[in-house]
């Protein structure tokens, strides 16, 4: 579905009688460098290696992605509740059209729950990972703080006491 300024998609309806079963298995992530953004998510925040495609291509993966003549590096990381899949496109080469703040249109960031949100903050700190502010409590109980990661994606840091 298209929608165009000033056009009110039409809303969805639910069909009687259907039943989904539905889950989150992974979120995706377009990366411009595999070797600096894995040690990030494996080595400071613990995601383990699930699997990895050195060279992935074929007519598959390119009707699924939508890109013809798709080839990438294919890397799924694992963490308890989730995992995320990266690619670095081999062909075609991406394009840096990040919109930059978290009001604009689109996915704006990931979520991870921790436990020992100072502790952490200040281990990746010290590893020079950048932030928008130290740990906040949002809430009785609720502490967050947002990061960047190597390709300036914003990770969230949420931490329930």
């Amino acid at each position: 579905m298209e929608l165009r300024a000033g056009v009110t998609p039409a809303p969805v309806r639910r069909v009687k009688g259907t039943c989904m079963d539905v889950r989150w298995h992974h979120v995706a992530m377009a990366v411009r460098d595999m070797d600096r953004i894995v040690p990030f998510y494996r080595d400071l925040l613990g995601f383990a290696v699930d699997w990895e495609k050195p060279h992935y291509s074929g007519e598959g993966l390119s009707r699924v992605v939508g890109l013809e003549n798709a080839e990438a590096r294919v890397v799924m990381l694992k963490a308890p509740g989730g995992r995320m899949e990266l690619f670095q496109y081999l062909t075609p080469a991406g394009a840096n059209t990040r919109r930059g703040r978290q009001c604009d249109f689109g996915l704006t960031h990931v979520a991870l729950e921790v436990k020992g949100m100072q502790a952490m903050y200040r281990r990746l700190r010290e590893a020079g990972v950048p932030f928008n502010c130290p740990p906040q409590n949002l809430r009785p109980g609720v502490w967050a703080t947002y990061m960047q990661d190597p390709e300036g994606n914003t990770v969230e840091l949420i931490e329930y006491e």
